[in-house]
């Protein structure tokens, strides 16, 4: 058995190579672009969250040689992130990997479900958003991260989806000319995305993984995922009520600017990739 464990802007999640999956929302990026540092409760909902994943792995027969644990843009980025690994060592006995763009890029393209051939993969997240495209779905020809996490716009933007709108294709431009592949989007807002489309009671990977969204459906389901009311109509989305909303205005502006028709849903995604990684 192996363990895999991805510490996120937003949450932390454990992979288990039977297949199993867990989340727990964190918040480890609140407030980062205005302080430079992990948020304090954020980073102790995430080491707990860290340590009781490590738990779940040694249960299930993992040895800590068997369990990986990386971090993304958050830790990257945060002036304590050091300090922040150095305290989940502390508490694991288990080393932190801080990924970079490129490696957290191509931990997208390796992990994403996604049609055979050309394809764009974009990994949008709590801190950043990473952008991938490969002629062959193996080797990336293109790698762009940019500090679009859903996270860093809700600190951003503070509940004015009407700014969030305005601003999502300066920000989404950014990426400059890329190819027009088919996209496909990994991250937990393309995944409750797709829940809420399929008004899923409770979250099924089976149902959303593969599952495509053209960009008209996307526009259709606007009004709904920028509700206040969202977790009413679609309790699936609870965890992500407070962030989705970003989520999707991003996937909408990204889709406008590479003059995409709609995207498929991976829930196989960077843990996936981790899991399989020698």
């Amino acid at each position: 058995m192996r363990a895999a464990i991805d510490v996120g802007s937003n949450s932390v999640r454990l992979g288990l190579s039977d297949g199993e999956k867990y989340s727990t929302i964190t918040k480890l990026a609140d407030g980062l672009n205005a302080s430079g540092a992990l948020s304090r409760d954020g980073a102790e909902r995430s080491l707990r969250a860290i340590s009781e994943y490590v738990k779940k792995a040694t249960d299930t027969g993992c040895r800590a040689c068997d369990i990986k644990i990386f971090a993304t843009e958050a830790v990257r980025r945060a002036r304590d992130g050091a300090l922040f690994c150095d305290k989940v060592k502390t508490a694991t006995g288990i080393s932190v990997t801080v990924l970079s763009p490129e490696d957290e890029a191509r931990y997208a393209l390796l992990g994403a479900k996604k049609p055979s051939g050309a394809v764009s993969v974009c990994d949008l997240g709590g801190g950043s958003m990473e952008l991938i495209s490969s002629f062959d779905g193996v080797t990336p020809e293109y790698v762009k991260s940019l500090p679009l996490g859903v996270v860093v716009l809700k600190n951003t933007f503070d509940g004015d989806y009407r700014k969030a709108i305005d601003a999502a294709p300066a920000l989404v431009a950014e990426y400059g000319e890329t190819k027009n592949y088919p996209l496909v989007m990994i991250g937990g807002s393309a995944c409750s995305i797709a829940a809420a489309e399929k008004n899923l009671r409770c979250y099924d990977k089976t149902a959303v993984n593969g599952a495509y969204i053209s960009a008209a459906r996307l526009d259709e389901l606007m009004p709904m995922l920028l509700s206040p009311k969202l977790s009413v109509f679609r309790p699936v989305c609870a965890k992500r009520a407070d962030t989705l909303p970003y989520g999707a205005i991003i996937i909408q502006a990204l889709l406008n600017h590479i003059g995409a028709r709609g995207f498929y849903v991976s829930d196989s995604d960077n843990l996936d990739a981790a899991l399989n990684m020698k």
